[in-house]
């Protein structure tokens, strides 16, 4: 088995070797829309989910992790950032008979509507600035424990002008008995390119490990290597309360992402409570300066007559 994770491994560090993993960029990136949480569970875990990614937004944070699925899903969230920015992500898993697993999945940050001026000073109307992605992605088992995963994404970012360009994720897991452990490349692509001056995407390399214990618990920690600015480190933690036929999930995380911002930042918190099929969640995140931020979800999972289980342990809520 460890022949072919490490030839994988090795072909997916070079690919994000030549985008520029070791970049000293820091500042100058743009589509920043894309390294936010796409939904309340990771938002809640402190963004640590390389190594555990699941279920259908498994597509934006480790396109291996679409292969774990067994049925088709659908999942659904919305951010409230602050003012009028929100953020909402849908994604969606298909099983495609033999071939693995198809996932599809939109991105779309809404900043709300500002004043526009001329060089006079003079009001001109109003803008409502906005980003988008369009992805879809594909994660197969490649072994008995591997799996791995692709994903295009066609991304659109509108100011007063406009932009798009295309980019790639690539990812991997290997799941153990009692540890999964994960890679991904996200944002491999050329850029935005707005007038004549080209930004660079938020190209992000991160590996991460995921870790049940017993049936409750569940942790995991990744570490992240942007392209446009420093190391970061995430961990986070979900314990299970069985609630029969319902389990309450309770979690807590916190990252590096903006240690050296002032105030309380990086803390997140968050629930779920789900079901065999259906899940609701939400997670609270402060954001130092900028203040909190909100997230829900939504998600459903379409049973699977052909795997026989009478019912879903607490653990593989997520991670199918």
């Amino acid at each position: 088995m460890k022949k072919p994770v490490y030839l994988i491994l090795s072909l997916l560090l070079c690919a994000a070797a030549r985008q520029g993993l070791c970049a000293d960029s820091t500042g100058t990136g743009t589509a920043a829309f894309l390294k936010l949480p796409v939904d309340a569970r990771s938002g809640g875990m402190g963004e640590a989910v390389c190594g555990g990614a699941g279920g259908a937004m498994a597509l934006f944070q480790n396109p291996a992790g679409l292969a774990g699925n067994r049925g088709a899903s659908i999942s659904f969230s919305h951010a409230l950032l602050m003012e009028e920015l929100s953020y909402d992500v849908l994604g969606a898993a298909v099983p495609f008979r033999k071939a693995g697993i198809i996932g599809v999945g939109a991105q779309y940050l809404k900043y709300g509507n500002f004043a526009s001026f001329d060089n006079t000073g003079s009001g001109v109307g109003t803008l409502s600035p906005r980003d988008s992605a369009f992805s879809l992605g594909w994660g197969m088992n490649i072994a008995e424990d591997i799996m791995a995963g692709a994903g295009v994404k066609y991304i659109d970012s509108r100011i007063s002008g406009s932009a798009a360009t295309t980019a790639m994720d690539l990812g991997l897991l290997v799941k153990l008995e009692n540890i999964s452990a994960g890679f991904a490349a996200q944002n491999l692509g050329k850029g935005l390119k707005f007038n004549e001056e080209t930004s660079p995407l938020p190209l992000n390399i991160k590996f991460g490990v995921d870790i049940p214990y017993q049936e409750e618990w569940r942790w995991a920690a990744d570490i992240n290597f942007p392209n446009d600015g420093l190391v970061w480190l995430a961990a986070g933690g979900e314990y299970a309360f069985d609630l029969k036929p319902w389990t309450l999930l309770g979690r807590a995380g916190y990252n590096t992402a903006a240690w050296d911002t002032r105030e309380l930042n990086g803390i997140s918190m968050g629930f779920g409570l789900a079901n065999k099929n259906l899940t609701f969640d939400y997670a609270f995140r402060t954001m130092g300066m900028l203040g909190s931020t909100h997230h829900l979800g939504i998600s459903y999972k379409w049973p699977n007559k052909s795997v026989k289980q009478d019912r879903t342990p607490p653990l593989l809520l997520y991670w199918p």
